[in-house]
């Protein structure tokens, strides 16, 4: 099955050809992925070389952890991006977008207050976890609408820190 990628600005299109190999952009590539019993943890390793990777499923995105780097990964399978497509039509995304905790950690700053503009990609909170600071961006322009918590704050996994909506709101 063919699925679209999307890890910052970069899209990739990963084909899982069968157990062992899968196919990113063209190139075939050997891995093997073996979940760690009980955790977010799991042992990948590709073309022979092991890596240890913490991988974290929130709304549609998954926060994953590679040699202390933390990235935010998008996942469509071509189906759901063609019908979403469809739905969507021409134009921009719309709506509300929730800005959730991926784990749980302490809010370090919130950069952003509510009926602020934004531009996709400004950085909007600052959670610590894991003793790192992760950014989360703004995934599309729009206005603050909700901010949810405070800086100080502990959150759980799946906590909403704030809301954007399309900036069409009163």
């Amino acid at each position: 099955m063919k699925y679209i990628t999307t890890i910052g600005d970069e899209q990739l299109t990963i084909d899982i050809n069968h157990a062992g190999e899968i196919t990113v952009n063209g190139e075939i590539i050997n891995i093997e992925m073996l979940q760690m019993q009980d955790t977010t943890m799991y042992s990948v390793i590709i073309d022979g070389e092991s890596h240890d990777v913490r991988m974290n499923e929130g709304d549609g995105v998954y926060v994953v952890e590679l040699s202390g780097e933390i990235f935010e990964v998008v996942v469509e399978d071509e189906r759901t991006r063609r019908l979403a497509g469809l739905k969507a039509g021409p134009g921009a995304a719309t709506g509300e977008v929730i800005i959730k905790a991926p784990m749980p950690g302490v809010v370090v700053e919130i950069c952003v207050i509510e009926g602020q503009e934004v531009e996709q990609g400004d950085i909007v909170v600052i959670l610590e976890s894991m003793k790192m600071q992760n950014e989360f961006k703004a995934p599309r322009a729009g206005q603050v609408h909700i901010v949810r918590v405070a800086a100080g704050d502990k959150v759980d996994q799946n906590t909403i820190m704030l809301t954007i909506t399309d900036g069409a709101t009163d």
